[in-house]
């Protein structure tokens, strides 16, 4: 009897283990799924690319983000994508393609995967962490290699490296929050901030 109740016992632990394993597409999907869920999300990043380090800050809600950051500001409504050139004093207004929209905001490489990627789990491991790389199917994009390092408790996104044809950019998320939904207007472009800056419309 004790036996078969140690056999029980085990065969529910393995059983278990077996049902709470994922996938590396299924981690990124939950990471891409606390981002695109979430009513509000505030976090802070540095960008690490050439050299050259340099820090911003992202709002979003569902789809609406706004990052702001030393060299560009981007707004994203929902439907147009203003990005502020302080060196310029422009502001250019498009239309934008999804690559454009994670060139916008690092954070949306994560949503940006579906079936234009391979998934795997690095070779690269770290405690507590999910390590995913994504292997586009073509390099039409120049990207040759995402890689997501995902909390492996809450699978918020800590940092996402782009191996591009044109060097490495890695983007470390240094705080982010989920909570309550943020105002429409906060992803609406401040016109009235700058007065004198240039519109240059391409939608």
């Amino acid at each position: 009897m004790r036996a078969v109740l140690m056999f029980v016992c085990l065969f529910s632990c393995v059983s278990f283990a077996v049902a709470e394993t994922l996938t590396p597409e299924q981690v990124a999907q939950k990471a891409a799924s606390v981002i695109s869920t979430a009513k509000g999300l505030t976090a802070t990043f540095t960008v690490r690319s050439g050299g050259a380090e340099t820090k911003g800050s992202v709002r979003s809600s569902g789809t609406r983000f706004v990052v702001s950051m030393p060299q560009v500001s981007t707004w994203y409504n929902g439907k147009s994508l203003y990005t502020y050139n302080p060196r310029t004093s422009e502001t250019t207004v498009t239309t934008p393609t999804a690559q454009e929209l994670a060139e916008s905001n690092p954070l949306l490489y994560v949503r940006g995967g579906g079936s234009g990627f391979t998934y795997r789990f690095s070779t690269v491991k770290r405690t507590g962490k999910y390590v995913v790389d994504l292997i586009p199917r073509d390099n039409k994009s120049g990207i040759k290699k995402l890689t997501f390092t995902i909390n492996s408790s809450n699978f918020n996104i800590e940092k996402i490296d782009v191996l591009s044809s044109s060097g490495t950019t890695s983007v470390t998320v240094t705080s982010f929050k989920t909570g309550a939904a943020l105002p429409q207007k906060e992803f609406e472009y401040p016109a009235s901030k700058y007065p004198k800056v240039e519109i240059i419309d391409l939608r």
